[in-house]
């Protein structure tokens, strides 16, 4: 049953979204369609770019939608750190500030960098200001759907096809409300791995790690569930972290034998909790860890305990978002604590220069040299835009731009020669010559004078790329030349293509470049 909807402030907040924009047909009354007749849960960390597809609407409209939707109040973001191991959202967040680079799991343990590129995305809520979900009031949900579709990411497949839910019914022990005064006996028999005791109302949680020689007798462990968190009649590990081959795990952890295992819970809090008992295999763990824990297990690998974690429908990642210039002429003040550093497993970086731009404020002055630079920054934002990147800073006479993608890049590119051409035909000042540089690869994405910036060899090689670059030439990576699309765009446009080796600046070797230049 839908619940009731605040028609007065719906229509004020639509109206204040269609005004800012030439919007396609019908879009504004399929997102209100959404609005009034979308299930809770549809409308709950909702995705843009599965909206789109179910609407028949450009992704890239709908994320533009989305952010001014936002901006007038029909929704707020999320920024959710989804646990690459088992699904969870670890942390989700109403703004970028609180966002932490280091994660660890409270039901998995597993401690990861929070990427960019997937384990942080970004969903929209509707507003209970429109209308009141039951999400909106978590401790109003049943236990199965607080677990699966508020604490856990509800798209997310494990091993390519495996729900969440189900992977749990292959691995849990035990899953149930925990009432107070109430006692639970889990009786189970386990091998190597964790053995993951959570209380998901409450978000406790502690692991049981059995490793070593199978044990001869059956283990008795007696576990409260106590208003400071869980106390278990076993010694704890310390420092409480350790790792298995490449992945490390932070908690608070008890050692215990493979075999045969009964665990007694007694909920001692005046609150009502929950029990889920989750096994973890770690079939490359060591057959004796040292305690206290925290010494790297040599030789192991810990593959199989992250699976190949992938997503039913594409997701709006933070990368994604910052590549959009709707998102950063909205949310100026979304930005990351000056002391994070977030890593990019891929990005694509555009630098632009002008050749010779001290000459030409020598020959026709400084009053006119800067208003046809200022004209030239229009051409270059305009064509950053209608190819969905996003201007990260300006730097003198220099742009920096970022793309989702490659072939946007350089249609970027290509849009800015072209253009710059025509406003060279019709200056009677003197014509401005653009050099280009793209470049894609891993960096380090962190806030730099209160905006969204990029650091690394990518950023410092693009740069490099452009500095390289002729008058009214395009330089390409290896890297961006061979990204799917670009060889067709350039073939389109007519352009002549030459490679060459450049020696880049603070780069050992050669580089293998492709100098593009526009027809005639």
């Amino acid at each position: 049953m839908v619940s009731k909807i605040n028609d007065d402030f719906l229509e004020e907040t639509l109206a204040k979204v269609e005004r800012v924009r030439s919007w396609s047909p019908r879009v504004i009354s399929k997102l209100e369609n959404s609005i009034r007749t979308a299930e809770d849960e549809d409308l709950f960390r909702l995705n843009p770019l599965q909206w789109a597809s179910q609407k028949n609407v450009d992704e890239y409209e709908a994320l533009d939608l989305f952010l001014h939707g936002t901006k007038a109040g029909l929704f707020y973001m999320d920024w959710n750190v989804i646990c690459p191991c088992c699904g969870k959202v670890m942390r989700s967040l109403r703004d970028l500030h609180g966002l932490q680079s280091q994660n660890a799991c409270s039901v998995c343990f597993l401690k990861n960098q929070a990427t960019l590129d997937d384990y942080v995305q970004v969903t929209f809520t509707l507003s209970p200001s429109v209308r009141a979900l039951r999400f909106h009031q978590p401790g109003t949900l049943s236990l199965e759907e607080y677990c699966f579709k508020y604490l856990y990411e509800p798209s997310a497949r494990t091993f390519g096809i495996l729900a969440l839910s189900d992977v749990f019914q292959m691995f849990q022990k035990h899953f149930s409300t925990f009432s107070p005064g109430e006692n639970i006996t889990v009786e189970t028999e386990i091998g190597p791995g964790i053995l993951s005791c959570v209380d998901p109302f409450g978000q406790g949680s502690f692991g049981l790690l059995a490793n070593g020689e199978p044990a001869s007798e059956t283990q008795k462990i007696a576990v409260q569930l106590t208003d400071s968190g869980f106390k278990v009649s076993l010694p704890e590990l310390q420092p409480g972290e350790f790792n298995v081959g490449p992945n490390a795990y932070s908690g608070t952890f008890y050692h215990i034998r493979p075999g045969k295992l009964v665990l007694e819970f007694e909920q001692q809090t005046a609150a009502q909790a929950a029990l889920m008992v989750v096994l973890f295999p770690i079939y490359g763990m060591p057959t004796d860890l040292q305690m206290p824990a925290g010494v790297d297990s040599e030789g192991t690998t810990g593959k199989e305990m992250v699976p190949d974690m992938q997503f039913s429908s594409p997701r709006l990642t933070a990368r994604r978002l910052f590549a959009c210039q709707t998102f950063h002429d909205l949310f100026r003040a979304e930005v990351f604590q000056e002391s994070q550093g977030f890593g990019v497993k891929d990005v694509t970086i555009l630098f632009t220069d002008l050749k010779s731009s001290t000459q030409l404020y020598q020959q026709i002055g400084d009053l006119n040299a800067f208003a046809l630079v200022r004209e030239h920054y229009g051409v270059l934002n305009k064509a950053i835009v209608n190819q969905h990147g996003a201007v990260v800073k300006t730097i003198g006479d220099a742009i920096m731009a970022t793309f989702n993608q490659p072939v946007e890049a350089v249609g970027a590119g290509l849009e800015m020669l072209t253009e710059l051409r025509k406003l060279n035909l019709s200056s009677a000042h003197g014509a401005l010559i653009l050099k280009i540089g793209i470049h894609r690869g891993a960096a380090i994405s962190v806030t730099l004078n209160e905006r969204i910036d990029y650091f690394g060899q990518t950023v410092n090689i693009a740069s490099r790329v452009q500095n390289s670059a002729g008058g009214d030439e395009i330089y390409l990576t290896e890297e961006i030349y061979s990204s799917s699309g670009v060889l067709e765009l350039l073939q389109k446009y007519g352009c002549k293509i030459e490679s060459i080796p450049v020696q880049l600046k603070g780069i050992e070797q050669q580089m293998k470049i492709y100098k593009v230049t526009g027809s005639d």
